[in-house]
């Protein structure tokens, strides 16, 4: 397959997996929200959402290295992996700012409470903090639920997607050692 058409059949398939995990973000918040909005605020969820997502975007590319004939370049896998994550951010954060902001806006006061108190029994574990300290917290909570709060958060996210789609490029990639020779 020539090069350029080996990047457009990777671009299309990241797009495609990426909106797939994009929606399957927004169906595990909306069963979150369902169940107990608090969920959120706890890093358990967060880490059970994460091995999902590295699951499903592992599990993307070796379907796109199978499609393509069983090898795939470091950076074909990395590049893959990084767009799959972009595109599922990016839906995943405009669901997030609809929810937060028009929704239904009362829950951002109940978020904040219960980070709030996930964070002072850390804080406590660990000598307490001041009040100060908790009310510039809960300020700057308050911001992250903003349009340019949600921005942020996904252009600090994009590094985390880099590093992801490293350690997913190291996994999925598979040289052809005929090729080599």
């Amino acid at each position: 397959m020539e090069n350029h058409e080996v990047e457009a059949n990777n671009n299309q398939h990241s797009l495609k997996w990426g909106a797939i995990l994009g929606l399957i973000s927004i169906i595990i918040t909306l069963i979150i929200y369902i169940i107990d909005i608090t969920l959120l605020a706890k890093s358990g969820v967060g880490l059970i959402s994460l091995v999902i997502f590295l699951g499903v975007v592992i599990y993307a590319g070796r379907e796109y290295r199978s499609k393509i004939g069983g090898y795939m370049s470091f950076k074909e896998a990395f590049l893959h992996a990084f767009i799959v994550f972009v595109i599922a951010g990016f839906l995943g954060t405009v669901f997030n700012y609809l929810l937060y902001n028009f929704i239904d806006p009362e829950i951002v006061p109940v978020l904040i409470e219960a980070q709030m108190t996930n964070t002072m029994q850390a804080m406590e574990a660990f000598g307490g903090g001041s009040t100060e300290m908790m009310d510039e917290m809960a300020k700057g909570m308050k911001e992250a639920y903003t349009l340019t709060g949600q921005a942020k958060a996904f252009l600090w996210s994009l590094i985390f997607y880099a590093i992801g789609a490293l350690i997913i490029g190291a996994i999925n990639k598979k040289k052809n050692k005929e090729e080599e020779f």
